[in-house]
Order: C-alpha cells, then sequence, then structure tokens
C-alpha cells in the first residue's frame, strides 16, 4: 500500500530539479531522478511531482529519459490531465535519429493506456511497426497487444492485423515472435492466430535463428498446423530434430510435443519418437536443478501411462541421490513403482527397502508404500515384496510399523496364503502403533485374523479397557466390529469384553458415528444370532481386487497437456483448480459489475455510475430499526460480504456518516470522532425485484494504515438474489467513499 512521503521530502526534491547548478551536472541529476524513482518503488506518493518530472523529461540524457520515462508510465492513470504534457516530449522522441530513444518513447507511449490520448498514439504506433530499427518494431508490436486493451478498435483493425501477418517474415527473430503472440491475443476470440503452410514453412527454415524462447514459442504456434502428406511430416520431423539435443529443458519438451503431434497418427513412429527423447529427459534428471527434474520426472509419469516399458533399462537413473531434495525422492519413487517390472522388480525392491531407514520419516514411509505397490501391480514379486516387507519390519520403530502394516493390510486380502507370515507378528506390533490410521489397519487385522493368535481376544481386551482414553473414532469403530468377529469365533473368551465394549460406546461415547454402530451390533445380537453372525462376518468371505488409480495404462495422454502444469498437478486437480479461478473471475465480474474503469474519484463518473444503478437498486429512504431489532438481525444473517477501501485521512468520520446518510444508508451507532480504532454500524433496506433486502454495515476505521473495512449482512434468502444484491451494494457503497483497491464477497 502507498504511504505519503512528506511535504519536506517533496519540496527538497522539487528544489533540486528546478536548480540550475543541479541541472548542469548530469550526474547529479540523475542521482536526483534516481531517489524519485527509488522512494517510488518503495510505494512512496511521488505524484506531486508530476510537472517537474514532464519538464525533465526533455533532455537528451538517455538515462534521464529512462528514469523520466518510468515515472510517466506510474502516474499517467493518476495524473490523466497533466500526462497530455507528456505526450508533446514523447511524439518528438519518436522522430529521434536515435532508434533506442524512438523505440523507448514509443513502449511509453503505448504504456500509458489513457483512452482519451489513443488519438496521439496511433500515428506514431503505425509509423514503428514500418521503422527501419528492429528494437523500434519489437515495441510497435508490443505496443499492438498494450493497445488491445485501450481502444481495441484500432488494433483490431483489418489494415493492423495485415500488417502484422506481413511480419512474421521480418528479419529480426524476435520481432516474428512478437508478433505471432500479439496475433495470438489479438485474434483469440476468432481462434487465435492463423499459421497455414507457407507460415510453417517459413518458421521452421528459420527455427534456428530464434532465441530458446522464441523456439518454444515457434513449436508452440506450430502445433496449429497439421501436414497433409506423410513426406511433409518427415521433412519437418528432420529439421526440428536438432531441438531434441538443445540444453535448454523448455525447448526439448517443446519438441517433443510436436513430435508427438506430428506422429500422433502413426504408433510406430510415435514409439521411436519416445525412444528419441529417452537420452534428453534422462539428461535433465541427472545434471540439471533440483526444480527442472522434479517437472521431468512428472512428465516422464505422465508418458509412462501410454508407454510402461519406456525407461525399463535405465531404471537405475532413477535411483534416489544422497542431495536429493524429499519432493524429487518422492516422486523418483512413485515413478520406480510405475516402471518395476519382473526382470526389474528385484533390484528395485532392494533399493526402496535401503531408503526405509532414511532419517526423514515421510521417505522411510513412502518407500514402504512404494514396495506394496509393486506387489500389488506385480502378483510374481509378492513373495519377495512381503518378505522384504517382513524385514523391514523388525527394526522396531514406530513409522516404520506403522507404514508395513498399511501395506500389509492390502496384501493380506489379495494373497490370503500370506496370513500365516503376517499374524504372528501383529502382538509385536500393539506397544509400537500408536497414531489412528495405523492402529486401526493393526484392529482390523486383529479382528479379521487375530482368532488364531493364543492371546488374541486378550490384546483386543486390552484395548477395550483403555477405549474411554482412545481419540480417533476410526479406532473405535474397527474396535467395535474386531470385537464382534472375534466373539462369533472364540466366543467364550470375547463375551464378556463384548458386552463391556457395547455398554460404554452406547451409554458413554459421545460420537454418533460410534454410539449407531454398537447399537446396530447390539441389536443384531439381541434379535437373531445367526444372522448377525451372517452380516458381521460375511464381508470376508467375498473375493477381494485392489486397482491403484495410479497404475500405468489407465490414462490415455493427451498431447495438449505435454509441457504445461497438468503432468505436474494432475488432470483432476488441474481441472478443478481451472475451474476454481473461471468461478472466482465469474464473482469478480458480479462484484464489480462493469465499472472497472471508472475512476470513483471523479464527480461525473460518480454521478453516471450511480444513475446505472438506480435502475436495478433503490435504497428506501426512511426506515425505523431499533438497536435490540439491529443486534438480532445481525446475529442472524449469515449472508456476508466484505469490502476494503483507501481512506484518505483528511475527511472527518462524521462527514462520512452524513455522505452516507445522504445515500440512504443510515447510522445505527458510532464512536467518538477521535476513537482509535473508530467504528459505526450502518443499515439500510434495498429493494431489488420487487423486494425489500435489509442491509447491515459495520464500518471499522484504522487511522494508521489509512484503510477502512465494512462487513455487510444482508438478509437474501437465496442465491441468485444474494450475488446481484451483494454487487449492486457493494458498488453503491464504495462509489459514496473511496475507490476500492480489494473487493470479495463469500457466503
Amino acid at each position: 500500500m502507498p504511504f505519503f512521503a512528506g511535504n519536506d521530502t517533496i519540496k527538497e526534491l522539487r528544489t533540486a530539479l528546478a536548480d540550475p547548478a543541479v541541472q548542469a551536472d548530469k550526474n547529479r541529476y540523475r542521482q536526483v531522478l534516481r531517489r524519485v524513482v527509488s522512494l517510488m518503488t518503495d510505494g512512496a506518493d511521488m505524484s506531486p511531482l508530476f510537472p517537474d518530472i514532464i519538464k525533465a523529461s526533455a533532455t537528451s540524457d538517455l538515462v534521464q529519459k529512462k528514469l523520466t520515462y518510468l515515472y510517466i508510465c506510474n502516474y499517467a492513470a493518476v495524473q490523466q490531465d497533466l500526462a497530455l504534457l507528456a505526450v508533446n516530449t514523447l511524439q518528438k522522441d519518436c522522430l529521434e535519429p536515435n532508434p533506442m530513444v524512438r523505440g523507448l518513447a514509443l513502449r511509453t507511449m503505448c504504456s500509458l493506456r489513457i483512452p482519451s490520448l489513443v488519438e496521439y498514439i496511433q500515428m506514431p504506433l503505425k509509423k514503428g511497426l514500418q521503422d527501419s530499427s528492429a528494437y523500434v518494431r519489437r515495441n510497435a508490436v508490443n505496443g499492438c497487444a498494450k493497445m488491445l486493451h485501450v481502444a481495441p478498435e484500432i488494433i483490431q483493425d483489418a489494415g493492423v492485423i495485415n500488417q502484422l501477418y506481413g511480419m512474421i517474415r521480418d528479419k529480426d527473430p524476435i520481432v516474428v515472435v512478437n508478433c505471432l503472440q500479439v496475433l495470438e491475443e489479438i485474434l483469440q476470440a476468432e481462434g487465435g492466430v492463423v499459421v497455414n503452410k507457407n507460415i510453417a514453412h517459413y518458421l521452421l527454415n528459420r527455427v534456428q535463428d530464434f532465441s530458446e524462447w522464441g523456439q518454444c514459442q515457434v513449436l508452440h504456434f506450430l502445433l496449429k498446423y497439421k501436414p497433409s502428406e506423410e513426406e511433409e511430416t518427415f521433412d519437418i520431423m528432420n529439421i526440428v530434430d536438432v531441438c531434441l539435443k538443445h540444453s535448454n529443458s523448455g525447448v526439448i519438451m517443446a519438441a517433443l510435443k510436436y513430435f508427438l503431434f506430428l506422429t500422433q497418427d502413426m504408433p510406430q513412429i510415435q514409439e521411436q519418437v519416445y525412444n528419441r527423447a529417452k537420452s534428453p529427459l534422462l539428461n535433465i534428471i541427472t545434471s540439471g536443478g533440483p526444480e527442472l527434474s522434479y517437472v521431468a520426472l512428472c512428465h516422464i509419469q505422465y508418458i509412462l501411462k501410454t508407454s510402461p516399458g519406456l525407461f525399463n533399462k535405465d531404471f537405475k537413473k532413477f535411483f534416489c541421490r544422497y542431495n536429493d531434495p524429499l519432493y524429487v525422492k518422492t516422486k523418483k519413487l512413485q515413478v520406480l513403482t510405475e516402471m518395476a517390472t519382473d526382470g526389474t522388480e528385484n533390484d528395485i525392491v532392494e533399493e526402496l527397502s535401503m531408503y526405509c531407514t532414511d532419517v526423514s520419516n515421510d521417505l522411510a514411509t513412502a518407500s514402504i508404500q512404494a514396495i506394496g505397490k509393486i506387489a500389488r501391480r506385480l502378483p510374481t514379486s509378492a513373495s519377495h515384496c512381503v518378505g522384504t516387507l517382513l524385514k523391514i519390519h523388525g527394526l522396531q520403530q514406530e513409522h516404520i510399523t506403522s507404514a508395513v502394516l498399511m501395506a500389509l493390510k492390502d496384501l493380506v486380502l489379495l494373497y490370503p496364503d500370506i496370513v500365516s507370515k503376517v499374524t504372528p507378528l501383529l502382538p509385536n506390533c500393539v506397544d509400537l502403533v500408536q497414531e489412528g490410521p495405523a492402529k486401526a489397519t493393526l484392529v482390523w487385522m486383529m479382528g479379521q485374523y487375530g482368532h488364531t493368535l493364543p492371546n488374541g481376544p486378550y490384546i483386543l481386551e486390552d484395548m477395550i479397557e483403555n477405549v474411554a482414553s482412545e481419540i480417533s473414532v476410526q479406532v473405535k469403530l474397527e474396535l467395535l466390529t474386531a470385537t464382534a468377529k472375534m466373539f462369533f469365533n472364540r466366543p467364550a473368551e470375547c463375551q464378556d469384553m463384548l458386552g463391556r465394549l457395547l455398554e460404554y460406546c452406547i451409554d458413554e461415547d459421545t460420537n454418533m458415528a460410534v454410539r449407531d454402530r454398537a447399537l446396530m451390533y447390539y441389536r443384531l445380537l439381541h434379535t437373531d444370532v445367526q444372522q448377525a453372525r451372517r452380516v458381521i462376518l460375511g464381508a470376508a468371505k467375498r473375493p477381494v481386487q485392489i486397482q491403484d488409480s495410479d497404475a500405468p495404462g489407465q490414462e490415455v495422454i493427451d498431447l495438449k497437456d505435454l509441457n504445461t502444469l497438468v503432468p505436474i498437478y494432475g488432470r483432476r486437480r488441474w481441472d478443478v483448480m481451472v475451474e476454481e479461478r473461471r468461478r472466482k473471475e465469474d464473482q469478480t465480474k458480479l462484484t464489480n459489475g462493469t465499472s472497472d474503469n471508472t475512476d470513483m474519484g471523479a464527480k461525473g463518473g460518480e454521478e453516471d455510475n450511480l444513475e446505472t444503478l438506480e435502475e436495478t437498486i433503490y435504497l428506501v429512504s426512511h426506515y425505523n430499526l431499533t438497536p435490540q431489532e439491529f443486534e438480532t438481525k445481525w446475529e442472524q444473517l449469515d449472508c456476508v460480504t466484505t469490502v476494503h477501501l483507501d481512506y484518505d485521512p483528511t475527511h472527518s468520520p462524521n462527514g462520512l456518516l452524513q455522505k452516507l446518510e445522504g445515500a440512504h444508508i443510515f447510522t445505527m451507532a458510532s464512536s467518538p470522532e477521535d476513537a482509535t480504532p473508530w467504528k459505526a454500524f450502518l443499515f439500510a433496506v434495498a429493494e431489488m425485484k420487487d423486494q425489500t433486502h435489509l442491509v447491515l454495515v459495520e464500518l471499522c476505521l484504522d487511522r494508521m494504515a489509512a484503510t477502512m473495512q465494512a462487513t455487510c449482512k444482508f438478509d437474501a434468502d437465496q442465491m441468485e438474489d444474494a450475488v446481484p444484491l451483494i454487487s449492486q451494494f457493494g458498488r453503491v457503497f464504495r462509489g459514496q467513499i473511496l475507490k476500492t483497491h480489494e473487493y470479495y464477497w463469500e457466503i
């Protein structure tokens, strides 16, 4: 948030800028300008110096021009009237012989983004597109993208678009890439820039002339062109093949994506493309930084979904290194799990077992889980994996024992023949396992297979004695089921403890899920013991199949997802993020309405805005509400919006309340004017769609931060009524006070 520079600082800087001695010394004058820009960057309000900086921009010193133009771009929107004074200097600079000055002036003019100055920018912009200097042409092309948001009718003119298409053949490679990007933005509604055969071949022939960033962008735009003949496809692949050998990982991924796009109808050739890209991807993992390695691993994991055996011979390249960060090691474990085969399983499981003693408990747990996944995926390796897990269990550490139990739970269901190896270990786990999920797993296994142990019922009895101190609801639920199962297998030893457990859960436990399950078991046993036996033990007789959702071959790779964030976040999570972002943008449009470009400080703009609002919302001029009714309503209403506002310290709070009362927003109570913090409670009645809605407001003023927060509550019962009411009332409220810098709502 900007802070106000002292008057002494502003006066000192203004005096220095006007001092002839300082103006005569370039270094001293630059130092003053640097101080102005530094304070501006730190958030100080330097706008009072705008006329002085405009005078300083009329100089031949390039450094001074850069500093002054940076200042002008920052404050032009605040000082729109004075910004017109800078246009004359900028227009003159656009005619300078020095291309650096021309380009800098053109870039500054396009960065002003003031609608009233468009007529002065149009001609220099068109001349800049035809300038002899590549630097000027670059800024002119970028200026078209900036002006698109200020005067779209000028930029979307057919003449400008045709000129930009023609500049794709520019000698300067940066100009070419800029033209493609700007055309993509201008023609977004029509599907973006059109890449035909001639443009595609021209870009391919010049692909080596572009920078690394330029090559990534060109390969991205080439996805818009699909060769019609197989021979043409092979010619293009021969040209782009050099990009797979590039040192930049972005170029490699862009080239791989383009190769897969070209060969999507040729499965055999596509398999060769995967093999061709294998070496560059492995180089990124072994020689790149941890961040690049992680991204490459995510893409490899994504590719393995359609080509599971691609990296079988290179599985050792994915072993963890001692200096890998935890997130890279975890991702390598996931990749190793998915690429394990009958031939590589022994080496991979042996490597994973070594990570179980790592100082990081998370890595040790992940490695044990990875061994369990390999056993589930490869039935032939189950015996070896189970033997490894049993050896790891012998380490007698809590986090290791917990992870081993969690892994064995699925394996005993899939492979019943290993039950005899697992059950003898259960008594040794009772004292080690304390955390909820692992303890619940232990209890489940005791109920499922504990009847084969001589002391099985007594292990459960010890847990029942301490059930009152058990925090985990999951453990209590499993303990109920396990005790009931043990009762049907060994009734004489379990009858008493089952009764005590049911009595506690029904009479004393406060969790409804635990109480309901206990009541269900009690009523089943009270009604028909044999029927209860069939219900409780019946699930154990059914065959079990477990399929990992992340197993290879379960998804079909989408070429559009490569070289994006989808392989990193995952398709489902990415779709949720995109949908959430779209929803927030829609809400922002609803809450802010169509007045994004309205200057709330301009009287005329405010009046026009309020006239528009009157068509949608009307605030009742008279309404009686007692303090008791206000307090009751405030506690009842749950439809809330929060408006954050900048506050001018020169305005008095009482004057603000009078202004709001003039807009029919009435004061219920307020703090003394000099109170810190100052608060006021307001109310209004809004009429919308032939319905009346009561609006309550709590206004809080922070004098030190010069901010104000208004918490508004509404009595709208339906969402379709709440959204427009929140939007319109928020706009009226902030329109009566100051321009908002943050505005959001939540229901």
